[in-house]
């Protein structure tokens, strides 16, 4: 769907239902002309300190009293964005409550035969199973806006994301949030289908989520997994200035880059606490 339609309800209950949403033609020629050639200036790779932009006023203020003013200029339009975007607005109704910009960063991915990320799921608990205290509630969850300034498709650069699994993941949250189920690591797609296996975690979930077959389609259509094979399935192939927009609670994946570079420009929005 295009970013008119996304606005409407159709775009807002997909992505509940779904947890994710693709949106064709996020940005305009001219946006994207102008974005990519900000990001092409520093090619930086997946969390490098200067891969990350200013999500306010002051830090963009900082690099006015720096004398920094390319930088300042290309910050504010990435900064800008969001708002002629309107994607705290998106970001507000998807939650159903007020949230805020947690980070901006705009990364390069050279070619190559490494994924960027395995089968994971972003809003895991991590931790020692002996010491498992101070886990954030599991309705401080994030979204994220991933716009892609170049073309990406399956074993090149796109994002694979499995449709649903952010209601099994939130389910299983709260569970341990509420010891009611029994922590695990499940960072990793694996331990993620062996925890939810367990007959006593899948009883909760089933129970929370009223729903007796999410969970069993979920570990029928990852099965893949086990038998140590790829799946291009669940796959979201995008054009240039396209964008999807997810619950990190999903388990997904970034794709290798076979073939062409990949330039993404993330926003991250978070429920304020």
């Amino acid at each position: 769907m295009k970013l008119a339609e996304f606005n409407s309800e159709v775009g807002f209950k997909e992505i509940k239902k779904s947890g994710i949403v693709k949106v064709k033609k996020f940005l305009t020629d001219i946006e994207l002309t102008n974005i990519k050639k900000i990001l092409t200036l520093y090619k930086f790779p997946k969390n490098h300190p200067k891969s990350y932009y200013s999500i306010n006023k002051k830090l963009l203020a900082y690099k006015l009293i720096k004398l920094n003013f390319v930088m300042f200029k290309n910050h504010l339009a990435v900064f800008n964005l969001n708002k002629k975007k309107k994607m705290n607005f998106i970001s507000d109704k998807i939650f159903n409550k007020k949230s805020y910009l947690k980070f901006i960063d705009g990364y390069h991915t050279p070619v190559g035969e490494q994924d960027v990320l395995p089968w994971h799921t972003d809003q895991a608990y991590k931790g020692d199973e002996k010491n498992i205290k101070g886990f954030v509630n599991p309705d401080h969850a994030h979204l994220k806006f991933f716009i892609y300034l170049t073309d990406v498709g399956s074993n090149n650069g796109c994002m694979s994301y499995i449709p649903g699994s952010h209601k099994i993941g939130y389910a299983l949250r709260k569970g341990i949030f509420e010891n009611k189920i029994k922590y695990s690591p499940y960072f990793l797609l694996e331990d993620f289908r062996r925890t939810i296996k367990k007959e006593e975690n899948k009883r909760y979930i089933n129970t929370y989520l009223q729903d007796s077959n999410l969970v069993e389609e979920f570990l029928e259509k990852t099965d893949f997994i086990e038998q140590k094979k790829e799946s291009q399935e669940f796959d979201y192939n995008l054009s240039a200035g396209d964008a999807i927009i997810f619950d990190e609670g999903g388990l997904h994946k970034g794709s290798k880059s076979l073939y062409s570079e990949r330039l993404v420009l993330r926003y991250l929005y978070s429920i304020k606490k």
